[in-house]
């Protein structure tokens, strides 16, 4: 080639008309501000361009190439610059890798009671070089989630070069809420069970949320004078209240929470009556988090009590009670692969402690007598699960999920059981009706979403069928107990999500018939559930 090719020097690598026509060997390549992560693509590139002829076009296509590198290893913001220069053959080419950084965060659209959280956890990013694609999701992501927060984002050129503004566009609710129903209790605890929470966030401008929950049989009191949903002996009734509040900028919470539940069921027979009260103190922290995986751990502190009372026309007569102190290690993971497929995991570790008022075997020697024979409050168990879902082909998609538990061959108290009758496992069976010290429990699912409009709502149709199988074992059974018991349910069912544009509301609708069958010469059973939510 004679003469020389000018290069202006202008952002872009595409090159221009008849480049591919202009043949150039180079004698040596000029990577400036190249980051040494990337040393081998840098010389991958130095190689590409060197020591052979070219064309013009081939140069404007490896710079091209080299940003791409740098994008798909994290580094998002770097770019990659042809700078103004004469090149003539046999010359040095000039590259320039520009660092690319977050010169400003830009929170002047984030309500106030919010602004102070988000800009505190976006700032790391903020002067950063090499900042990777992981810390800029890690830290937005945290910033999501903070309470009653719907987190946009968006770049804007910054004031010098290789700068950027992150410019945050939040939406957020002071209060949140739920309303939900469900008929999976069995009769004697009322024919369906209503549900409401609330979420006050950010009331102090911390990024913290205060809630409240609410379940149960909306039910007056019986022919026995019991059961009414806000006396003191209701037919089913949960009522919990917490608060959640962030531990610093990076994610760690600290949840406290307090729960009373409470059941009478209607029966023939003298009623009895269960109350169950939990203390709990929880720390979350989100090891790993981004949009394709997730990693968090959670450590948490239960203090429990659990007591059931016969109830007679004389009083109440005790017929078992437990107090135990519980330290559970709990781990979480979830992965979305490129193809669509998500798997998540978890896994509880629980250890009984004696310790805060923990009423152990020997306590209960000559008194009333724990819930279980042989159980005690010092005790150890684990429980796993996982979840996979993922397409089969354009019209069906997949839901495999399964959960086991083992108390290491040592019986439990009630409120530390093992349940897999429930509306996500076998549930052609009344909720709670099989459990035992240990046991595992499969569901899958097969359905077949189609969007579909209804009087104008756009609606997520998703008939399916599905299969499931457990076993729970007991430890230690007395003369009226089996030592195992396997159940298998299948059925057919349809759930029915509201499309909504907003990040804060959703409504979910699943309806479902089953059949279920156990081996322990029980009848088998059949149900039509009915499951649904709203959340504003």
């Amino acid at each position: 080639m004679n003469g020389a090719v000018v290069f202006s020097g202008e952002r872009g690598t595409k090159p221009p008309p008849g480049a591919e026509n202009l043949l150039i060997s180079l004698s040596g390549l000029e990577l400036e501000g190249a980051l040494p992560q990337m040393a081998a693509v840098n010389a991958a590139t130095r190689d590409r361009l060197t020591g052979q002829t070219i064309t013009v076009a081939e140069i404007f296509n490896a710079a091209s190439d080299l940003e791409t590198a740098y994008a798909q290893a994290g580094f998002v913001l770097a770019r990659v610059i042809l700078p103004a220069q004469n090149l003539r053959d046999g010359g040095t080419l000039r590259i320039v890798v520009v660092d690319g950084f977050v010169e400003t965060v830009d929170a002047s659209a984030a309500p106030p009671q919010v602004r102070d959280r988000l800009t505190r956890l976006t700032d790391p990013l903020v002067g950063r070089r090499s900042v990777k694609l992981t810390d800029i999701e890690r830290q937005l992501l945290l910033a999501g989630d903070t309470y009653g927060v719907a987190l946009g984002s968006a770049l804007a050129a910054g004031a010098t070069p290789g700068a950027t503004s992150l410019v945050l566009q939040p939406e957020f609710r002071p209060v949140t809420g739920f309303l939900a129903f469900d008929n999976a209790v069995s009769d004697e605890l009322g024919s369906g069970t209503v549900s409401a929470g609330f979420e006050l966030n950010s009331p102090f401008a911390l990024g913290e949320t205060f809630y409240g929950r609410f379940s149960g049989a909306p039910t007056g009191d019986g022919s026995d004078g019991l059961g009414g949903v806000f006396s003191g002996d209701p037919r089913l009734r949960t009522l919990s209240l917490g608060a959640v509040v962030p531990l610093g900028d990076d994610g760690l919470t600290l949840n406290v929470e307090a729960t009373d539940s409470r059941s009478t069921p209607e029966t023939a027979a003298a009623p009895t009556s269960s109350a169950f009260e939990r203390y709990s103190v929880r720390l979350f922290y989100p090891f790993v988090r981004s949009r394709n995986r997730n990693i968090s751990g959670q450590v948490t502190l239960d203090s429990q009590s659990d007591a059931q009372d016969l109830v007679t026309a004389t009083g109440r007569t005790p017929i078992y009670r437990d107090e135990t102190s519980v330290l559970r290690l709990a781990a979480d993971g979830f992965w979305q692969t490129e193809n669509g497929t998500v798997i998540e995991a978890g896994s509880v570790l629980s250890r009984g402690l004696d310790i805060l008022g923990a009423r152990t075997a020997a306590d209960a020697a000559g008194g009333t007598p724990l819930s279980r024979q042989g159980a005690d409050a010092e005790f150890t168990k684990m429980v796993a699960s996982a979840r996979l879902r993922r397409m089969l082909t354009d019209q069906f998609n997949l839901s495999l999920a399964g959960r086991v538990q083992t108390s290491f061959g040592d019986p439990l108290v009630t409120s530390e059981q093992f349940g897999i009758a429930g509306s996500q496992e076998l549930s052609a069976f009344d909720a709670g009706t099989l459990k035992g010290d240990s046991g595992w429990v499969v569901r899958g699912e097969v359905s077949m979403p189609r969007q579909v409009k209804v009087a104008d709502y756009g609606l997520l149709a998703s008939p399916y069928v599905f299969a499931a199988y457990g076993q729970v074992r007991l430890q230690q059974p007395t003369v009226a107990e089996r030592s195992e018991v396997g159940a298998s349910a299948f059925g057919i069912g349809l759930e029915l999500n509201a499309l909504e544009n907003s990040q804060f509301s959703s409504a979910t609708l699943r309806i479902e018939y089953g059949k279920g069958h156990r081996d322990d010469n029980a009848p088998d059973t059949s149900r039509f559930s009915v499951v649904g939510s709203f959340r504003f």
